[in-house]
């Protein structure tokens, strides 16, 4: 029963997608124009929260859970190449969001 507390993978990977997801998507977006980009990037944003929200109604986190989704998804965007101050605020807005 407690080593089942550090048994974080599907988090993990859930966390691993979530940033893939975005980043697929925000590829596409970045091929809009400019008043729609902005626009499109804050529809981004809330599909993200609204996936992680749901993964929290289906899924039990405690919180090592919580902090190894939220690793993830932080790490996988930055080795996909997104800037660091846009990564820290998404990580932090994700981590909100499984309060």
């Amino acid at each position: 029963m407690i080593l089942s507390w550090f048994n974080a993978k599907e988090a993990e990977d859930f966390g691993h997608g979530l940033a893939e997801f975005y980043d697929s998507q925000s590829k596409i977006n970045a091929k809009a124009s400019n008043h729609k980009a902005a626009e499109k990037q804050q529809k981004l944003v809330s599909q993200v929260l609204m996936k992680a929200q749901q993964f929290k109604t289906n899924h039990t986190l405690n919180a090592y859970q919580k902090a190894k989704l939220g690793n993830a998804f932080k790490w996988k965007l930055r080795d996909l190449g997104h800037e660091t101050e846009l990564v820290d605020m998404m990580t932090k807005d994700l981590l909100l969001a499984l309060r």
